[in-house]
């Protein structure tokens, strides 16, 4: 029995200032703040890097984690209500309140890998999902401008019950590199995220025990739960 209940949480950016330039044919807006991380925790107040539909050519940085618009308030007092950092595209609506950043504020959110947590016959795993040689990727993203003029983001997933699983199955949106323009575009992209017409083929994507990867992951990984 697989019983799948964690969303994302954690992921990880260990690629080069010059990897992802090259990348994404954009330039850092503050290229000396950027240092590659094994680890990015989203459970504190963590930046990732991300590149908007407003400014598609410049690589900005984000606080992971989304927040209202205008929202003047601290982050941790948000997150401790609402967690942000995933949102499933089948909960967004007219009615919602993300729905707005979805129609006009989407983003592509830099990364190497990312983490999940499964209990596999009665004993907790943990994984790390990454593409074929380390390739940079991204998430499909939305975002949100703060008060200050700070830019906050969260992950998009698919909601998915499988049948192996128990509890409800989030798989995060991981956007194919030839879709990064229309995804950033002004079309209506709900629905083409929903039937996985933007997503990487799954076959590039490696999943891994996290105490199979490295040292480095296994050791910071320990406090992932």
């Amino acid at each position: 029995m697989i019983l799948i209940y964690r969303m994302i949480s954690k992921i990880s950016n260990t690629a080069s200032l010059e990897e992802i330039e090259s990348h994404l044919q954009s330039k850092f807006d503050y290229g000396q703040l950027y240092t590659p991380k094994a680890i990015i925790n989203g459970r504190k107040e963590a930046t990732v890097c991300l590149v908007t539909n407003d400014a598609p050519h410049h690589i900005q940085y984000g606080i992971w984690g989304l927040l209202p618009e205008g929202y003047t308030d601290s982050w941790k007092s948000f997150q401790a209500i609402y967690n942000t950092l995933e949102i499933e595209c089948e909960s967004l609506s007219p009615r919602t309140w993300p729905y707005d950043a979805l129609k006009y504020r989407r983003c592509l959110i830099l990364a190497t890998g990312f983490f999940t947590g499964e209990v596999v016959n009665k004993s907790m795993q943990s994984y790390y999902t990454s593409l074929r040689n380390n390739k940079i990727f991204c998430f499909a993203g939305i975002y949100n401008v703060l008060e200050d003029g700070f830019l906050s983001c969260g992950i998009l997933s698919h909601s998915n019950k499988t049948p192996e699983a128990q509890l409800k199955h989030s798989q995060p949106v991981l956007i194919a590199q030839h879709n990064y323009a229309y995804y950033l575009s002004g079309h209506d992209v709900l629905e083409l995220i929903l039937n996985g017409t933007f997503e990487l083929d799954p076959k590039e994507q490696v999943k891994q025990r996290v105490v199979d990867v490295n040292t480095t992951f296994y050791d910071e990984f320990n406090t992932y739960f």
